[in-house]
């Protein structure tokens, strides 16, 4: 019996086993911190037909900022003294974070309104400290895969096992 290469195999088993599923993990942390860390940029969000001093809901997003609001053709900025956008608000529907956007009482506007803007999705990390922190789990966790791979080989143990000095 090859007691050699029986631990060869092992060991090639083991990391070839660990990288497949550190990639796949690291894929979906990757693509979860993505969507932590960046704020989107949104383009005519529709918003209803506007009624006086009823507060609509951005239910998407948890804030917005620069914010440009279009009437419903497109072709016509409504003026800021026509609404009131509050951020981080509960929305009574949902029980979500969202953002509230209220038409003054005699808005100049009254069709359905388009809203344009950058803003931070419902899964947002708003703290910067925290951002980063998630950052660095993505990257520290690509490293921890990344020894796995390396370490038989680097240990010679892995060359020596498949015959080669």
């Amino acid at each position: 019996m090859n007691k050699k290469g029986q631990e060869g195999v092992g060991m090639i088993l083991i990391v070839a086993i660990t990288l497949i599923v550190g990639l796949i993990l690291f894929t979906a942390i990757a693509q979860e911190v993505g969507t932590s860390i960046n704020t989107v940029e949104v383009a005519n969000q529709s918003i209803a037909t506007v009624v006086n001093d009823t507060a609509q809901y951005l239910t998407d997003y948890r804030a917005i900022s620069g914010v440009v609001i279009f009437n419903e053709t497109g072709d016509a900025i409504v003026p800021a003294s026509n609404y009131t956008i509050t951020n981080n608000v509960l929305n009574p529907t949902t029980g979500a974070l969202s953002v509230r956007i209220v038409p003054s009482t005699t808005p100049d506007y009254k069709s359905a309104w388009k809203v344009s803007g950058t803003a931070q999705p419902l899964t947002y990390i708003p703290d910067a400290g925290g951002r980063a922190l998630a950052g660095l789990i993505a990257i520290f966790f690509a490293l921890g895969v990344l020894v796995v791979a390396l370490t038989p080989s680097l240990r010679g143990g892995l060359m020596d096992l498949i015959g080669k000095n």
